[in-house]
């Protein structure tokens, strides 16, 4: 079936369309060929109607194309009211103006042809070709009711126009490389383009692919100069014209593009008539650049020379770009833009491809284990046909947290010269961290790309403004360097200290000094005493610190007393093993409240035990099951090597974490990481995740209880903080699965606690206790923790 078909080449200069339609003498519209409308220079649209100076709705209107430019609307006070300035509006000025009605913009288009079921609209292929003028063009062809419109740069619709042409202008084969030569207002743009051989509706159809935007070469041979200074040389005669004349003559732009004109008659504020005419020969400014300039063409097959040029104006500027292009030029009819356009009109009603573009690359920053990272959204490599829409395959996935109202994200275009900080507005406060998706859909030449943050658990979907978001006027590197410069805070290595005070005799019991000294000639030593004495720790301080530390004030001789008691107790303890004797743990209790000084090889021995676990064997340390704490919790205490860290972490993750006992396995692996400074650096991400789930499963296990097995959990979650001397990004919030959900384990334990009757007086002192903790576990997960000696302040409410 036969469509009306329309190409429009709105470029304010010369303005003109080429419809598939005709208009018979008896006025039946007949589908046959291509009718070029004759170019309208200097193109304006006029306002008719009332005299108010404002447009009313329903008694103004705007009138384009020839109607327009035959109007005196506009045209000064000569012409009585009709003649105010407010009546008429340069084409190229309100292409520039976002402010232009829809209506103005619509008339431009109408002005020169209506009724096409398809059109297509060709814009400049320009670094200045913003999106919004995009959607004011598309907004227009509404308006006007011209049909499905497409718009389609002008460098492509030069090839559209050549590969339509009867003339044979290009040669076309798959990969062709085709330079464009766009002849602008401030000079020439460089483009270039490849033709790709794609399926059409019947036949095989070559489309051409853009890979980027236009380069821009400022020359005074532009049209904006080339008017300027050729209607410098116009003279007039008769009355003096109003000043600005110019602005709305015809004759200045006849001259500059065809290099001729017509007589023309233009009319002052007073009635009077000039004539203008140019009655020397035409002075046109030599090329300002060199050939080196358009090295953007290097590679080409052929450039084709887009120009709305005609005549001696055309041949002289064509000859000095063939002289500096070494390949061959094509330099078609100025109408050739719109023919192309009809051409496009006309594949895009059949289904053909029309070109194929890419979109201007549009990243976020997301934040990972290795701090804040640039993500494409869109990619600039990828190319897609005319009309399709392109949904951002991968998403960028961040994570609302809870108790937030409002989150920001930055965002960076490639046409856009700073990158902007969008705030969205949830409304309530979360109670849960909510994950989001941000993507981007655009459709190729078709104005703004739609940012969507998609948040299906609370079923909400969120619209990016860009313009409404906030300029951010740095560099996207430096920006990213910023966000990512502040690492996440590391909790300082526990090391609990040592003090005289247990070592000396107080009303309740006695010292380690007479300890030592009672026990040091009896055969039957009370062990029990001893470690009780070393477990102490009046004033917060042990005997012995847990790094092995002994206070500088204990006597030399006492020190050399403690040595050999800890070897009686070693040779205990193996006879205990060999089966020599049989006893209880109270020589392991003091061996193992010695911390870091005790013998070398008691963590082994630990770790043999654990080893040998089992329920066919009871091992001599394991006559009861409470046996395991002092196993467990004493590696913890005396782990000093690399090599009993790396044994045990082998063991530990040998039992499946949920069959751990929070007195047993969590507390040995929390004591590992909160003393050594090498033990978080010998887990790997997957034991990271597994002791993260370990603390889940315990903070779980206690809501709604009382909080009496609650002593470990926080602590190993202190611990696991301390994995970011190896991942310095790792653990933290809104960068970090794994930290979202212990954020949210943190925050449901939270709600549990208010939730506490002040007559449960057992829950309330818990409350009381690890809420302070858990306040500050949170900021260390947001990655700015406020307490470095959060790992001491955790293990002190044991103590408490």
């Amino acid at each position: 079936m036969s469509r009306k078909l329309c190409g429009y080449d709105l470029n304010g200069w010369k303005d003109c369309a080429a419809r598939n339609w005709r208009v018979k003498e008896d006025g039946e519209e007949h589908i046959d060929g291509q009718h070029t409308s004759t170019g309208v220079l200097n193109p304006a649209v006029v306002r008719v109607g009332t005299d108010s100076g404002v447009a009313t709705r329903g008694r103004d209107s705007w009138v384009g194309g020839s109607q327009a430019a035959l109007a005196p609307h506009g045209r000064g006070g000569g012409w009585g009211d009709i003649g105010t300035s407010n009546r008429r509006r340069l084409v190229r000025r309100m292409l520039a103006d976002h402010e232009t009605p829809p209506a103005a913009l619509a008339a431009a288009l109408s002005g020169h042809a209506r009724g096409a079921k398809y059109c297509a609209i060709a814009i400049d292929d320009h670094p200045d070709t913003s999106e919004e003028l995009q959607e004011r063009l598309l907004t227009a062809v509404a308006t006007a009711r011209l049909g499905r419109g497409l718009l389609v740069w002008r460098s492509v619709l030069s090839v559209l126009g050549c590969l339509a042409s009867t003339g044979d202008l290009i040669a076309p084969r798959n990969g062709l490389r085709i330079g464009v030569l766009g002849h602008v207002g401030e000079g020439f743009t460089l483009q270039k383009l490849t033709l790709r051989l794609e399926a059409g509706a019947r036949v095989q159809v070559f489309a051409p692919e853009r890979h980027q935007t236009a380069t821009l070469l400022k020359s005074r041979l532009g049209y904006d100069e080339l008017c300027s200074g050729i209607g410098n040389q116009i003279q007039t005669s008769g009355a003096i014209p109003d000043p600005g004349w110019r602005d709305h003559a015809r004759s200045p732009s006849a001259w500059a593009l065809d290099g001729a004109c017509e007589p023309e008659l233009i009319r002052n504020a007073r009635g009077g008539f000039s004539q203008v005419t140019m009655n020397t020969d035409i002075i046109l400014d030599e090329v300002d650049f060199s050939a080196s300039d358009l090295h953007a063409f290097k590679g080409c097959d052929l450039v084709i020379f887009e120009t709305l040029t005609t005549g001696e104006i055309r041949t002289a500027i064509a000859e000095d770009m063939i002289a500096m292009i070494d390949c061959p030029i094509v330099v078609p009819e100025s109408t050739n833009v719109a023919a192309g356009a009809l051409e496009a009109a006309r594949r895009y009603a059949a289904g053909e491809p029309v070109y194929f573009d890419f979109l201007p690359r549009i990243s976020t920053i997301v934040l990972g284990q290795d701090g804040a990272a640039n993500y494409d959204l869109v990619h600039s490599s990828e190319t897609l046909p005319a009309g399709r829409i392109y949904r951002s395959p991968r998403p960028a996935r961040f994570a609302i947290q809870p108790n937030q109202s409002e989150f920001s994200v930055h965002l960076r275009k490639d046409l856009e010269p700073w990158p902007r900080k969008a705030r969205i507005e949830i409304g309530s406060r979360l109670p849960t961290a909510v994950q989001v998706e941000l993507r981007v859909e655009q459709t190729p030449a078709a104005g703004r790309a739609r940012l969507l943050i998609e948040a299906p658990a609370i079923s909400r979907q969120f619209t990016i403004d860009w313009n409404g978001a906030d300029e951010v006027q740095k560099s996207w590197d430096d920006l990213i360097a910023e966000l990512g410069a502040a690492p996440a805070t590391i909790p300082n290595r526990m090391v609990l200290p040592c003090g005289t005070g247990a070592w000396e005799d107080s009303p309740r019991a006695s010292g380690l000094y007479n300890l030592l000294r009672e026990n040091a000639g009896l055969e039957a030593v009370d062990w029990a005493s001893l470690a009780s004495r070393l477990a102490s720790r009046p004033n917060g301080e042990y005997c012995i610190s847990s790094d092995g530390d002994i206070p500088a004030e204990v006597p030399e001789g006492m020190v050399l007393l403690l040595e050999r008691m800890t070897d009686r107790a070693m040779a205990h303890i193996r006879h205990r093993i060999s089966g020599k004797v049989i006893a209880n743990n109270e020589s392991l209790k003091f061996l193992t409240w010695q911390f870091r000084r005790s013998p070398p090889e008691l963590p082994g021995i630990l770790l043999d035990a654990w080893e040998a676990r089992s329920p066919l064997f009871r091992h001599p340390f394991a006559t009861h099951s409470m046996n395991w704490v002092l196993i467990f919790q004493g590696f913890g205490r005396t782990c000093r090597t690399q090599k009993d860290e790396s044994r045990a972490l082998a063991l530990l993750f040998a039992t499946p974490i949920k069959d751990w006992s929070y007195r047993c396995e969590t507390a040995a692996i929390a004591f590992l990481l909160s003393r050594s400074e090498t033990a978080p650096l010998l887990l790997d991400r997957k034991h990271v995740d597994l002791l993260g789930k370990r603390v889940l499963i315990e903070f779980r296990q206690e809501l709604g209880t009382k909080y009496t097995r609650f002593n470990y959990a926080p602590f190993l979650l202190a611990g696991l903080l301390r994995w970011r001397m190896k991942s310095p990004g790792a653990l933290v919030i809104g960068r970090d699965q794994l930290a979202d959900d212990l954020g949210e384990a943190i925050h449901r334990t939270l709600a549990d606690f208010d939730k506490t009757p002040s007559r449960d007086l057992q829950k309330s002192a818990a409350v009381s206790r690890y809420r302070p903790i858990l306040l500050q576990l949170l900021d260390e997960l947001q990655g700015h923790g406020t307490n470095p000696d959060l790992l001491l302040d955790v293990f002190n409410l044991d103590a408490s």
